[in-house]
């Protein structure tokens, strides 16, 4: 069975390659496979926070979000 895909923050990625089933990503802010999430790192994860409500309430909203908290908002 092949691995989910995943991300880390890049001091992490040795570490999460040690999960035979996960199959790691690099270079990428964040990772989203079904129902699992990975972010690499904090500014990451507001980024992937975004992209979960643009999916969820469309991308004025997300837009919107990312304003208010003073935040850039990157079409993915």
């Amino acid at each position: 069975m092949k691995g989910h895909k995943a991300t880390t923050h890049w001091s992490a990625l040795d570490t999460l390659r040690e999960y035979p089933n996960v199959e790691v990503v690099e270079n990428t802010r964040f990772v989203r496979e079904g129902n699992i999430s990975t972010s690499a790192g904090i500014s990451a994860g507001i980024d992937l926070a975004l992209d979960i409500v643009k999916d969820l309430y469309g991308e004025e909203v997300a837009k919107k979000v990312a304003r208010a908290m003073e935040y850039p908002y990157v079409e993915s």
